[in-house]
């Protein structure tokens, strides 16, 4: 009995760290990109090319080298074309849209929540393509989300035009992203999983970046712009990344998941904390619709039928 609680404890605090490493990454790109000016797939780029390198490195030390080599079903090449594609949906994609959309003029609380919205477009993705189907308390969760999503995006100037779009491309790049990871099998497991994509996808925002010629001199950054920088690689890709792969092996893929609408919660404090975010009525209330959606369709997810 008391081991059971110390690893209840132990899953706890690892998950709540997850959330608190992952809501802090928000308003750290934010601090980034609009006061250090650093521009958004070249700081993207860089941040997830390291995290991803120290990943594997961490695997190669610890497994060998044979431990990283990507597989599907027992195929290399098609292991490959997977980490490959999913680091460009997932990391390029996402990240990239993120970075963008704040680089625009959304808020980084902003942001997160639209971004958090994904399982929500997810839901709606697995009806058609996972025979996942929906059934009336992810329906309702839906409504909710989305009438958060109105109200937030609505009565909130930062999240009008080009931003708004940014940050809903992001949303729905990591749903298209869940739906093939769901349906193509990887053989070595999330942590090489994620090392791959994080690596090739900071490879691919690098080759953007220089396609959108976009450059930055390391020497203008500031002191707290590295600190900054240095949290969005260890705590924040690194330490979010291998916290959740504990937090998964504790409880499971399905309670983990329930937590994640902590992190707009999180993100949200740390950005008016920090940033001097916005703290209105309207965010409030399309926040709180947002988490309770999240949170109502984990809930009602792990319910017997």
């Amino acid at each position: 009995m008391d081991q059971t609680k110390k690893n209840d404890s132990n899953f706890l605090i690892a998950i709540i760290l997850t959330t608190i490493f992952m809501g802090s990454s928000f308003p750290t790109g934010k601090f980034l990109i609009s006061l250090e000016h650093v521009p958004p797939f070249l700081m993207g780029g860089w941040r997830f090319l390291i995290a991803g390198f120290l990943m594997l490195l961490w695997t190669l030390m610890t497994h060998g080298f044979k431990a990283l080599i990507p597989e599907s079903a027992g195929n290399k090449k098609k292991g490959f074309v997977l980490v490959a594609a999913i680091g460009l949906l997932q990391t390029t994609g996402t990240m990239g849209f993120l970075n963008l959309s704040m680089a625009a003029g959304v808020s980084s609380s902003m942001s997160s929540i639209i971004l958090f919205t994904n399982p929500l477009w997810l839901a709606i993705m697995a009806h058609f393509l996972l025979n996942d189907k929906l059934n009336r308390w992810k329906v309702i969760s839906l409504v909710l989300g989305i009438s958060g999503v109105i109200i937030c995006l609505g009565l909130d100037s930062s999240g009008v035009g080009i931003g708004l779009f940014f940050a809903l491309l992001g949303s729905l790049c990591w749903s298209v992203n869940t739906v093939i990871t769901k349906k193509v099998p990887f053989d070595k497991g999330p942590w090489l999983f994620t090392a791959w994509q994080l690596f090739l996808g900071g490879i691919f925002m690098l080759i953007l970046a220089g396609f959108m010629h976009e450059n930055y001199d390391p020497m203008n950054i500031s002191a707290w712009g590295w600190i900054w920088f240095v949290w969005l690689i260890i705590p924040a890709s690194v330490g979010s990344f291998g916290l959740w792969f504990y937090s998964l092996r504790q409880k499971g893929a399905t309670t983990a998941s329930g937590y994640l609408f902590l992190v707009p919660l999180f993100s949200t404090i740390f950005s008016v904390l920090g940033l001097h975010d916005k703290f209105s009525i309207q965010l409030v209330v399309g926040g709180l619709l947002v988490v309770l959606s999240l949170f109502f369709l984990n809930k009602k997810s792990t319910s017997p039928r």
